[in-house]
Parts: structure tokens; sequence; C-alpha cells
């Protein structure tokens, strides 16, 4: 038993230090691996930023080589020929369109519809139809970006296909490029819209839609007639973002919608607009009405209550809703104090007390 404990150490010894060498020579492998990819990696960005160099400064010689005697210059000439050269690697044509975009957004004037043109010349417009034609949701993604940021409107017919694509981000880029280039007139893409529209594609919109340059209001009756509700909810906003108390009677009609949602952002422009006709639509249905719908109503009592009003807030003084009663009791005080002076001072309820007493001494009582 000893000889056979005595021989399987060796054994279990030579297989321990043979994993030993064995892991570490997996270990230098792996070192020297990683070595070579970094290696590689800073070879590839040493010549990236070399070649993003150079097609910034040709991209910059070329927009002030312009010479409006001639259609273009010898030196224009070559430096398109360079480009067209370059287009036909992958990653130089991605370093190229990356600067055309860059640059883009920073120059003005005549100089952004000369890069525009050269675009389509040099042949970055053809990869861009390209990219819309892929089975990829990120490259049909990036080939809108494409197009709306070199502004090119001939394009429209091949975007309006990704108004309701699967996809939120292929979405997004197309109710981008019908706003950024066809200013109150894009928005005619939300007459096709079936999908929502999310808070962040609202957003975004809203930002463009703010830096319109247009003397002409904007249209928002037919949309606020859409049946898609979230159209419905992003006129909402626009109509309360730019005032547009005209719709008015169009407002007041989506207080009875189907959607709550609605329904609250059509109270919150009413309210917006103190509109007083709200009032008797809202008493009639109050008691049909979700909680929150009640709380939003209360906000437009509190900018629109009159002596007229003080039967129905007589009533909801006593609400089992904390906030419903604070409202109540608070809009008493403005529009009838005599009447609210008259109320019991304590009762059973001590959340009425507590309001009481912090509105008494608010108000110095």
């Amino acid at each position: 038993m000893n000889l056979i404990g005595y021989m399987e150490f060796p054994l279990i010894e030579t297989v321990i230090w043979t994993l030993v060498i064995l892991l570490s020579f997996i270990i230098l492998l792996l070192v020297f691996f990683l070595k070579i990819v970094r290696n590689n990696i800073r070879i590839k960005e040493a010549r990236n930023k070399k070649y993003t160099n150079i097609i910034e400064k040709l991209l910059v010689e070329f927009l002030y080589s312009e010479n409006e005697e001639v259609a273009l210059t010898n030196e224009q000439t070559s430096i398109i020929r360079y480009f067209k050269k370059g287009l036909s690697s992958k990653y130089k044509r991605k370093i190229i369109i990356n600067v055309f975009i860059k640059l883009s957004q920073e120059i003005s004037g005549n100089m952004i519809e000369t890069m525009h043109k050269l675009y389509d010349e040099i042949g970055l417009l053809k990869y861009a139809y390209k990219k819309l034609k892929s089975k990829k949701w990120n490259i049909v993604a990036l080939g809108i970006r494409d197009v709306r940021e070199f502004r090119v409107k001939k394009a429209q017919s091949y975007i309006k296909k990704f108004i309701n694509h699967p996809r939120e981000e292929v979405r997004r880029e197309a109710h981008l490029y019908f706003i950024d280039l066809f200013g109150y007139e894009g928005l005619d893409f939300l007459d096709n819209l079936k999908l929502p529209l999310s808070e962040w594609d609202q957003i975004q919109l809203l930002g463009k839609i703010e830096h319109i340059q247009n003397s002409e209001l904007l249209e928002a009756s037919k949309w606020l007639k859409s049946e898609n509700d979230y159209v419905v909810i992003f006129m909402l906003t626009i109509v309360k973002l730019y005032n547009r108390l005209e719709t008015k009677d169009i407002l007041l009609e989506k207080l009875t919608h189907h959607n709550i949602e609605i329904r609250l952002k059509a109270t919150e422009v009413l309210t917006h607009f103190n509109v007083v006709e709200a009032k008797d639509i809202l008493k009639l249905t109050f008691n049909t009405i979700s909680i929150k719908e009640q709380l939003a109503f209360f906000e437009l009592l509190e900018k629109t209550a009159t002596e007229e009003d003080t039967t129905f807030i007589i009533d909801h003084i006593s609400s089992l809703n904390f906030e419903i009663k604070h409202k109540a009791l608070r809009i008493l005080n403005s529009i009838n104090k005599n009447l609210y002076d008259k109320l019991e001072k304590t009762s059973d309820d001590e959340s009425y007390n507590e309001i009481i007493h912090f509105l008494d001494g608010s108000y110095g009582v």
C-alpha cells in the first residue's frame, strides 16, 4: 500500500508540472498576441488619423479654391480624383464620409452648397443609396443620416419607405430627414405614420421644428384629428409650444377622447390657454374620469375658477383624495373668502384640519 502511494506521488507531480508549463506557454502566447493586437490598433489609428488629416486639408482647399469664372479649377479636379480613388477602400470611404459630415456642420453659406455638390460629384451619394438597400437596419439608418446631412431632397421617395420601419432608430432618422429638408411640409410624413412616436422621438422632432425658418404658421388642425393617437399627442405639444389658440374647438373635443393620455394632454393645453369653456365639459364627466384627470381639471380651476364655480368646489372640499381636497379648499379661499371663513375649522378628518390650518396660516388668518 505504501509502495503504491509512493509510485503515485511522482505521477501526480509530473501532471502538475506539465499543466504549469502548458499554462505558462498559453499565457506567453496570449501576451504576445495581445501585443500584436495593440500594435495593430496603434498602426490603424495612426493610419486613420493621417488619412483623416489629408482629407480635411484637401476638402478645405477645395472649398476655398472655388472660382466663379471656372466650373472647376485644376486643383479642384485633382482633389476630386483623389477622393474618388479613396472611395474604393471601405475604411477610407468611411473616413471621407465622416470628415464631410463634420465639416458640413462647421461651415455656412455657399460653402455648404458646394460641399453638397461635391458629395454627389465624387460618388458618395451612390454609396448612400446602397446603404438604403441594405438588409441591416443600422446600415439603413446610416444611409438616411447621410442623405439627411447632405440635404439630398431627391431621395425622399426612398426615405418614405422607412417611416414605419420596425426599428425605431431607422424611423427616427427618416422622420428627421423630412423635417430637416422640407420644414413644416416635411411633417406630412405624419399622415402615413402608423407606429408610436416615443418621447425621445418627440423631443428630437420638436428641437428641429423650433429651428425651422418659416414665417408661415404650422397647420396643426388636421393632425389633431389624426387616427394615430401618438400623432395627436405630439401635435398637442406643438399647439402648446406655439400658442395655437385657434385650435380651441378641437382641443375641447379631445376632452372626451377615448385615450386618457390625449384627454390629459388636452386638459393641460387648455389650462395653458385658460380656456374657461373646458370647465363645463369636465364638470359633466368629473365623476367618471380618472383621478389624474380630476387633478388636471383642478389645475385648470386654479387658473380659471370664479364665484360661479363655488357649488362645484364645495362638493369636493371633503374629497377622499388629499390633493383634490387641498386644491378645492385653496380655490374656495381664493374665489369666495366669505364662504371659506364660514367653514367648520375642525373636523374628524385630520387631513382636512391640516389643510385648513396650513391655508389659514398662509393667508395670515
